[in-house]
Formats: structure tokens, C-alpha cells, sequence
């Protein structure tokens, strides 16, 4: 074997082992060709539900009956224009949501990032900045990065709409997953800040998170943004199905 060969082969090795998201199902871990244009596999695939026909105009909830926004809207202030999420937080999607949120996976932001820009399609013309869901700094300092973050910046790379930083979280709070809509809006309030007003002046936003389950945290994060704003939009990875609709 030349020692080119032996180089190249090194290389790669390297690769695979440090970046598998270049080779790997993000859900199975099973080798895949076509990483780029659909990050899991084709047995995954068949099982994975995807977000898709009559959804609210709103929050993209999937909506049962013919109605065009969900309960939950109808009763909500909402201050985001419309949300995407392409998957549903259960299952392989919750799972691998946990890894990249607390595990360290930080390689998944990529493949996360192909689903969402694929799903938000042509509409992702219409924003000036990407923008993301804040931690503090102590809770940063703990995990080592910001997930949230890590999604804008991918997102960035694949559709070229420039990232930028317009809040910052001022308190740590308790966990959201315990408290109804009304105990979450209290939580969250007065926690988010403009970083700089002039930056967003007229301009159309789109707030990147991983999950959304009742809205409150991109809502409460929408308020701010859309005092100066033009627009605010709101995306994540994937959205829990509550279970009044």
C-alpha cells in the first residue's frame, strides 16, 4: 500500500469517527449514502411521523377537524407569525433530541438543520436574520454550548440567511415540563433582553429552538423581538402534540 493510500485512509477513518454524522442514520445509526439530502435511514423513514396535512396556521399543531388555527391559538396571544416543525418529540425523534440537548451530540446539529431547512422550503427567502432561543451563561458554562445556537448556525451554512445573536436570557428558571400554559408565561417573564434594538429595527426574524411544546418560551421570546421587529417566525426541530386537540 502506497503511503498515500495509507494517508487517505487514515483520513478518513478520522472522519467516521469524529463526524458520523457525515455516514450515520441519526436515529439507528445504520450507514447511509445520501446524508445531505435525508439524514436517517429508509427503515426509519417508514416509521418516522413527519408533521404533515391539516395543521394550525399558526403554531403548525396537526388539527383534527377542518379549523385553520388550533384551540390553543384561538385562546393565546401569540407574537410570532407562524411556526414550522417538521417532526413530533416521541419516539427516535425524542430520544436523539435528548443526545444532542444533553449528551454532547453536537454533530446532530447538522443533520436536525437538513430536516428543518427542508421543511421550511422556499419561505426561508423572507428572513434577513436567524436568530435563536437563549440560555444564561451559567447554564452554557454547565452544558458547554447552546443547542438552540448550534441549530441557527447550521441552518445558516444550508441557506445562507445570515445568524444573529438578538437576546439574552438573564435568569435561569425552573423546568417548563411540569407547569401549565399560565405557570410557563410567568416563568419566562422579564427573563429575555434585546441584545440591540437597531439591529432588528424592520427586520423579518426567524427564532430558532429544538422543541416547542406549548409555544410559551418562543412566544415569550417573540414578544421581545416583535417591539422592533417586522416579523417574527419561529422553528424547531420537532413540537409535542397537546393533547386537547
Amino acid at each position: 500500500m502506497t503511503e498515500n493510500k495509507t494517508l487517505n485512509k487514515l483520513k478518513l477513518f478520522a472522519k467516521n469517527l469524529f463526524f458520523p454524522d457525515e455516514i450515520k442514520c441519526i436515529f439507528c445509526d445504520r450507514d447511509i449514502q445520501n446524508f445531505n439530502d435525508r439524514p436517517y435511514c429508509d427503515d426509519c423513514a417508514k416509521r418516522l411521523k413527519l408533521n404533515s396535512g391539516n395543521r394550525c396556521k399558526i403554531c403548525d399543531m396537526p388539527i383534527l377537524s377542518e379549523e385553520n388555527i388550533c384551540e390553543s391559538c384561538q385562546n393565546t396571544v401569540t407574537h410570532f407569525h407562524r411556526a414550522y416543525t417538521p417532526l413530533f418529540y416521541e419516539n427516535e425523534v425524542r430520544q436523539s433530541l435528548i443526545a444532542f440537548k444533553s449528551d454532547n451530540k453536537r454533530y446532530l446539529a447538522k443533520a436536525f438543520a437538513i430536516i428543518l431547512a427542508k421543511y421550511i422550503g422556499s419561505d426561508i427567502k423572507q428572513f434577513d436574520y436567524i436568530t435563536y432561543v437563549p440560555i444564561t451563561d451559567k447554564r452554557r458554562k454547565a452544558r458547554g454550548y447552546n443547542q438552540a445556537e448550534l441549530l441557527a448556525n447550521e441552518l445558516s451554512k444550508l441557506t445562507g440567511v445570515p445568524t444573529l445573536n438578538t437576546l439574552t436570557k438573564t435568569a435561569d428558571t425552573v423546568e417548563q415540563k411540569n407547569l401549565n400554559y399560565k405557570q410557563r408565561m410567568s416563568n419566562l417573564k422579564k427573563c429575555f433582553k434585546l441584545v440591540d434594538k437597531s439591529s432588528i429595527k424592520d427586520k423579518s426574524l426567524l427564532l430558532v429552538d429544538d422543541i416547542i411544546t406549548t409555544t410559551t418560551t418562543v412566544n415569550s421570546c417573540s414578544e421581545v423581538l416583535s417591539k422592533y421587529a417586522k416579523m417574527v417566525d419561529v422553528c424547531a426541530v420537532a413540537r409535542t402534540i397537546l393533547k386537547s386537540n
